[in-house]
């Protein structure tokens, strides 16, 4: 379930991974003529990015203390530090292990 952080908001009132199932149906839900809409053939959204329930929750629970740029395939973010003149990227050893290529 959702919680609360130090005096901030309450937290949604199911889980996680149940919130991104509603998300990804309601996204299929939308008319099939509107831009936006999730094609119904498309695999849920997890497998679509790659990652692993697991490896998702983890991300969830530690993105603002884990990252601070970018999150995604290390090798998408060292390139993304190569364009912008960065030397390193904060959680690019995190992205090596969440996001395996």
């Amino acid at each position: 379930m959702g919680g609360t952080r130090d005096g901030g908001p309450e937290g949604l009132p199911f889980h996680l991974v149940d919130y991104l199932e509603l998300v990804n149906w309601t996204g299929r839900a939308v008319r099939e003529d509107k831009r936006g809409a999730i094609a119904e053939d498309l695999p849920p959204i997890l497998e679509r990015i790659g990652i692993t329930p697991a490896a998702w929750l983890e991300l969830a629970q530690d993105l603002e203390t884990t990252f601070c740029t970018w999150i995604g395939q290390a090798e998408h973010v060292e390139r993304a530090c190569e364009r912008n003149g960065q030397r390193w990227a904060r959680g690019i050893r995190a992205c090596r292990r969440l996001f395996p290529s």
